[in-house]
């Protein structure tokens, strides 16, 4: 009986917090990607190096690109850096540029990019963004385990400074574009 009621009202929470995300109307503004980093390394999922990165775009420019270029089972809504810190608990201290988009509470799907302001930074952002994986797993595994596989395999890239996760149905899309 407890574990219900817990349930129900962690339900309740995330919706109310999914309904003030979605009506926030601050947004980062977006670049035309003019202040791109020239040169940076990659680092997969895992932090192993790949090859050396040339000019890239403003995360904001990545994320609106994940939101366009993948079909998303939620409607995805952009939220403000205000609740990005609520959420993620990511200053805005910590990044020069971001965006990011969530979803309500029928899925868990996601965009969060972020261009660091370090690489100090981008470690603790990539952090948060592991802890959100592993908050968001722990609140949908009883009431919603058909989201589990998005959370099981994220896309979470970093490169240089810059820090990628989309969570989706489709993985290879997001790779693709986040290139």
């Amino acid at each position: 009986m407890k574990k219900t009621k817990i349930l129900s009202a962690l339900i309740a929470l995330t919706m109310a917090a999914s309904m003030s995300l979605t009506a926030c109307g601050n947004k980062i503004e977006e670049s035309d990607g003019s202040d791109a980093q020239t040169t940076a390394a990659q680092t997969d999922a895992q932090g192993g190096e790949t090859a050396p990165v040339e000019a890239r775009a403003e995360a904001s420019v990545y994320a609106d690109d994940l939101f366009n270029g993948i079909t998303y089972v939620d409607q995805l809504g952009e939220i403000a850096p205000e609740m990005v810190e609520k959420l993620y608990g990511i200053s805005p201290d910590k990044y020069t540029n971001g965006k990011v988009y969530v979803g309500g509470v029928a899925t868990v799907e996601e965009i969060a990019c972020f261009d660091a302001v370090d690489e100090a930074a981008a470690g603790e952002i990539k952090s948060a963004l592991e802890a959100r994986i592993e908050a968001q797993k722990k609140a949908v595994e009883d009431y919603n385990p058909a989201e589990l596989p998005k959370l099981n395999d994220p896309v979470l890239v970093t490169y240089g400074n810059s820090v990628y996760m989309c969570l989706s149905n489709d993985n290879g899309k997001a790779k693709e574009i986040i290139g």
